[in-house]
């Protein structure tokens, strides 16, 4: 006696629904991933070249700052520090922190697009060659804007009355 005992097409048919089911499930996390991680490397992309503009254009501020000071420096050493807070005083982008002569400060701000800005502070040092120098004091990349958020308390349990 021989017993043939088989699944036939039912049992196949499963197999195969479930193998295509697992494809089609995995096809689509592989796809959500890859296109979520498509929108993050634009964004980084967005926010690193606005963070190189913004990074030359303080540079650009630091050279015109760095020719104010030459173009104070010329004259007398005594009243260098007088010239150079009132040219700068005519810079709009550029405050004056402290105008004491061992302690002169001035800071400035570049904003992006993206959020962004940079802030920058100088001291400008004493020389005796009558040549202008200054120190990087702080050259600092921040939010132009922090992002506010609602205080919203929610009672979970109001207790007994």
């Amino acid at each position: 006696m021989k017993n043939n005992i088989s699944m036939g097409m039912g049992g196949t048919l499963v197999i195969v629904i479930f193998v295509v089911l697992c494809l089609t499930v995995f096809a689509t996390l592989s796809f959500t991933t890859a296109y979520s991680d498509l929108k993050l490397v634009n964004k980084t992309h967005e926010m690193t070249s606005d963070y190189y503009t913004i990074e030359g254009n303080a540079e650009k501020r630091l050279s015109e700052i760095f020719n104010v000071m030459i173009e104070a420096a010329h004259g007398d050493l005594n009243s260098y520090y007088h010239r150079l807070s009132d040219l700068l005083s005519r810079t709009e982008y550029v405050t004056v922190l402290n105008n004491d002569k061992n302690d002169f400060k001035i800071y400035y701000e570049v904003h992006g697009n993206k959020n962004q800005k940079i802030c920058v502070t100088l001291r400008v040092l004493n020389d005796v060659t009558n040549k202008p120098k200054y120190e990087i004091l702080t050259w600092n990349l921040a939010n132009a804007e922090l992002p506010v958020y609602e205080e919203e308390y929610i009672d979970l349990w109001e207790g007994i009355e």
